[in-house]
C-alpha cells in the first residue's frame, strides 16, 4: 500500500529490563515500517507470533488499500449499485468510523477521498487547488452521505470515495496485539507506521517535537493502550511561505491550520489514530474540550504558536527524568 498511510514517526525507546530478553522484528508493509517487540517468551514462540502478525497486517493491506484494484476497498468505492453488501470486518470498520465521525462532530471523516485526490498528497505532488476545485470536491465528499443498514449493507453514492488512511494503521496495531496475546505473550510493543500499542510496564515512547527534528516534547509510558500522533511536519507543502499539511478539514476543504501536532492516548490504537486526526482538525480549543469529555482518553496539543495544551490526566503517563 505504497504511500497509503500518512503518518507521524514515533521515537520508540526501550528501557532496560532485567532478565527479559527482547525479540524485535521489522517488516515493510502498508508502505511503512511495521515493528514488533516482544518479551517474556522463547525465541521460537516469539518468531511464530511475529510471523503470524506480519501476515495479518499484509491481509489488512489487501483488504483496505485504496491503491489496489479489484480488492474489497476498490469494490466499495467503485460499485454502480446504490447498495453494496460488504464482509463483516469491512462493515465493523465502517461502523467504528461512523461512531468516531459522530464523536468528533464530523472532524474525522473517512469519506473525503475526492478531496484528497484534488489536493494531490497521495500522488506525491500536493498543491493548493483553486476555490472552484475545492467547491466541486466538497460536493462529492462527506460521511453524511453514507448509510449503514442491517446485514452488512452500505448505502453509498458512487461519487463518494472512502479512505481509511486515518484509522487502519491503528486498527492493524490492535489486531497484532490480539494475535500476540493469543500466543500467550504479555509484554509487547507494536508500531505500525507510527501508530503504537503497548502492553507491559517498561515501554517508553518519545513524542517528536513538531518543529525541532532531533528533539522530543517528552516521553510517555503506557500499558495496554494505544498512542497516536498527527502533525503537520511530515506530510506538507509550502506556498508563499505558508505551510499546508495533509490533514484536511472536511468542512472547508482546506488543510487544517490551527495545530502543529496532536498526540492521543486511548484504550486502543485505532481510536487513538482516528482521534488524533479529528482533534487536529478541530483545533486546540474544541479539540481539548473533546478530549476532556471522553473517558479513557488523554492528549497533548501543540498549536501553531508553539503553545502546548495538555489534558488533565496526560501527566499521569509522562516519564519523569
Amino acid at each position: 500500500m505504497k504511500r497509503d498511510f500518512l503518518y507521524i514517526i514515533f521515537f520508540i525507546l526501550l528501557l532496560s529490563c532485567s532478565s527479559n530478553e527482547t525479540v524485535k522484528r521489522t517488516a515493510i508493509i502498508m508502505g511503512s515500517t511495521v515493528e514488533i517487540q516482544v518479551r517474556g517468551v522463547n525465541s521460537v514462540t516469539a518468531d511464530k507470533a511475529i510471523h503470524a502478525s506480519f501476515q495479518d497486517v499484509k491481509r489488512l493491506d489487501t483488504l483496505f488499500s485504496t491503491y489496489m484494484t479489484g480488492n474489497p476497498m476498490w469494490r466499495l468505492n467503485n460499485t454502480d449499485a446504490d447498495e453494496i453488501i460488504v464482509d463483516s470486518e469491512m462493515f465493523n470498520m465502517l461502523k467504528r468510523c461512523d461512531e468516531i465521525w459522530k464523536t468528533t462532530g464530523g472532524a474525522f471523516d473517512p469519506a473525503i477521498g475526492n478531496l484528497i485526490e484534488v489536493i494531490g498528497f497521495e500522488k506525491g505532488s500536493p498543491k493548493l487547488p483553486t476555490q472552484n476545485q475545492i467547491d466541486e470536491a466538497l460536493k462529492n465528499i462527506g460521511w453524511k452521505n453514507i448509510q449503514l443498514k442491517e446485514n452488512s449493507t452500505v448505502v453509498k453514492p458512487k461519487s463518494i470515495r472512502i479512505s481509511f488512511n486515518a484509522i487502519v494503521p491503528g486498527y492493524a496495531a490492535d489486531m497484532v496485539a490480539n494475535i500476540l496475546s493469543n500466543y500467550g505473550i504479555k509484554e509487547y510493543l507494536i508500531n505500525v507506521g507510527g501508530e503504537v500499542f503497548a502492553r507491559g510496564e517498561n515501554w517508553k515512547i518519545g513524542i517528536q517535537h513538531p518543529r525541532k527534528q532531533n528533539e522530543l516534547l517528552g516521553a510517555i509510558n503506557v500499558n495496554g493502550m494505544g498512542v497516536s500522533t498527527s502533525g503537520d511536519y511530515e506530510q506538507f507543502f509550502k506556498k508563499e511561505g505558508k505551510r499546508y499539511s495533509h490533514l484536511l478539514n472536511p468542512l472547508t476543504g482546506y488543510p487544517a491550520n490551527e495545530c502543529e501536532a496532536v498526540t492521543i492516548i486511548a484504550k486502543d490504537a485505532s481510536l487513538a489514530d482516528a482521534l488524533s486526526t479529528g482533534v487536529f482538525i478541530l483545533g486546540p480549543k474544541k479539540g481539548m474540550e473533546l478530549i476532556e469529555k471522553l473517558n479513557g482518553v488523554e492528549g497533548i496539543i501543540v498549536d501553531t504558536t508553539g503553545t502546548i495544551h495538555q489534558s488533565s490526566g496526560f501527566e499521569n503517563y509522562l516519564v519523569r527524568k
